[in-house]
């Protein structure tokens, strides 16, 4: 599984790459798993109202969002929904806001394995996050990967550079 969450992430690398190439709905890719891109799908769509749900730090609307027993890899460090939730409390708690700026490119790669038993829905974004606490301001771009099942957010990988949030707490 990691060693696709790293290719899925090599792959979201290359096509930021490309950003001037439009992703083609139901795009196949071959070799032995098999698998197409989604430019917009009602994936991709829950995760830009989760990410609505974020900036407002409405904690309920956010955990709707997420299966119980969801894993956030931040950074690459594991937390589940209670420890993640208790970071936008945080946040609210010490009068940091934040606005998102675009949510793009955003995709949806479906992955189907070598026997075409299972299939996994990956929602694969970029985000430009601003978290502004009296005149500081900070932007962050945050490099998602959702895990999607049942029609909510399973697993997610975040990788961003969290110097600049800490900053807002001093």
């Amino acid at each position: 599984m990691k060693k696709l969450v790293l290719l899925l992430l090599c792959v979201s690398s290359i096509a930021t790459a490309q950003s001037t190439l439009k992703l083609k709905s139901a795009t196949p890719i071959e070799g032995e798993d098999a698998g197409y891109s989604l430019e917009n799908s009602p994936n991709t769509n829950w995760i830009l109202k989760s990410v609505k749900a974020l900036e407002s730090l409405d904690t309920t609307a956010y955990k709707s969002f997420y299966a119980p027993e969801v894993k956030f890899h931040d950074n690459q460090e594991t937390k589940n929904l209670t420890q993640n939730i208790g970071f936008l409390i945080a946040l609210k708690s010490n009068g940091i806001s934040v606005k998102f700026e675009r949510v793009a490119p955003i995709w949806e790669y479906v992955h189907k394995t070598k026997n075409m038993s299972s299939t996994d829905h990956y929602v694969i974004s970029y985000q430009n996050a601003v978290l502004t606490k009296g005149d500081k301001t900070v932007k962050v771009v945050i490099n998602a990967v959702d895990l999607m099942k049942e029609g909510k957010i399973k697993e997610e990988w975040l990788v961003y550079d969290t110097a600049g949030i800490l900053s807002l707490f001093n």
